[in-house]
């Protein structure tokens, strides 16, 4: 393993902001290579704790001889805001993960986005480790954008639920994916639950998943058991179920687990009152995919999104 860096900036009232790789050199020339990009925003602790354990594996846990291909990994990118648990940049609160491919006369978000992609551009696939944007708590998936470049097939090959086919919005086109797709990589995003506290449960899956998927390429002579036969979701296969109501949100089910039409999911409670003002049904069979991650729902917020069945 190399720990090298892949740029540095210097900043006038901080130390300087310094990112590194993990670098994992392929005993052959001819595998495929992959870069593994974590915490981009300052809220990704399992992003940064998956990528970090990637690391931990590759150097303590394999035969060097088993690394076939190349792999760089890169556990953090936004110091600054993790230091302080800040999602976005904290001097003008941009998203790093809109300023690809980035630009080096630029912002500074701009020529970080520029550093970052110029050390990853090349490698055959890319995964970026992400959280969603919004207050919700979802199952570890598998987001990829329909850009024309995307791979499906391969995306399988991580064994997750679902693979969410996403709508491409205009705002993706500045994103690390769509670049990387864009430049000849295989891409993909893995969204993970956003909870500050690390679940060993989902990491442990999102590890498994990439491991799995490096072993089903050959980036690594390394065999696990199959993970799902992946189920396709587009934006047609996913009910979405709003809180008439504001109050105390109370779940009665969690992301992964099956429910039935008319079964009883969740109740929003009277914050001042205590009484019950409104049962969250479930409008259909099917998996609930994503929750209402904050314990105080307004009117109109998403409480679930179920993934349909037929």
């Amino acid at each position: 393993m190399q720990k090298i860096e892949i740029f540095r900036i210097d900043s006038l009232s901080r130390a300087p902001l310094v990112v590194h790789g993990y670098l994992f050199k392929g005993s052959n020339p001819k595998a495929p290579s992959i870069a593994v990009v974590g915490a981009m925003e300052g809220n990704s602790i399992l992003p940064l704790y998956c990528a970090s354990s990637l690391v931990d594996f590759l150097n303590n846990k394999i035969d060097k001889e088993r690394i076939e291909g190349d792999i760089l990994i890169i556990p953090s990118i936004n110091h600054y805001a993790l230091n302080i648990g800040e999602r976005y940049w904290p001097l003008d609160k941009t998203n790093l993960n809109m300023m690809f491919p980035g630009y080096g006369l630029g912002e500074t978000t701009q020529r970080i986005a520029q550093k970052l992609f110029d050390a990853i551009s090349h490698y055959n696939y890319g995964i970026s480790l992400e959280t969603r944007v919004d207050q919700a708590h979802c199952i570890p998936h598998i987001k990829l954008l329909k850009s024309g470049y995307e791979d499906i097939e391969s995306a399988q090959k991580f064994g997750f639920k679902i693979i969410h086919h996403k709508d491409l919005e205009s705002t993706d086109t500045v994103s690390l994916q769509y670049n990387w797709q864009l430049w000849g990589a295989k891409a993909y995003s893995i969204v993970c639950p956003s909870e500050q506290q690390v679940d060993t449960a989902f990491s442990n899956q999102i590890l498994q998943a990439m491991l799995r998927f490096m072993g089903k390429t050959e980036i690594i002579d390394y065999k696990l058991f199959h993970g799902y036969q992946s189920n396709i979701l587009q934006k047609e296969s996913i009910e979405i179920i709003k809180s008439p109501r504001s109050g105390i949100f109370i779940p009665y089910q969690k992301p992964g687990h099956y429910v039935s039409n008319g079964q009883a999911i969740g109740e929003v409670v009277n914050a001042l009152e205590g009484n019950v003002v409104h049962k969250v049904t479930a409008p259909c069979d099917g998996m609930i995919t994503c929750m209402f991650s904050n314990s105080l729902i307004l009117e109109n917020a998403v409480a679930f999104r179920i993934a349909k069945i037929g």
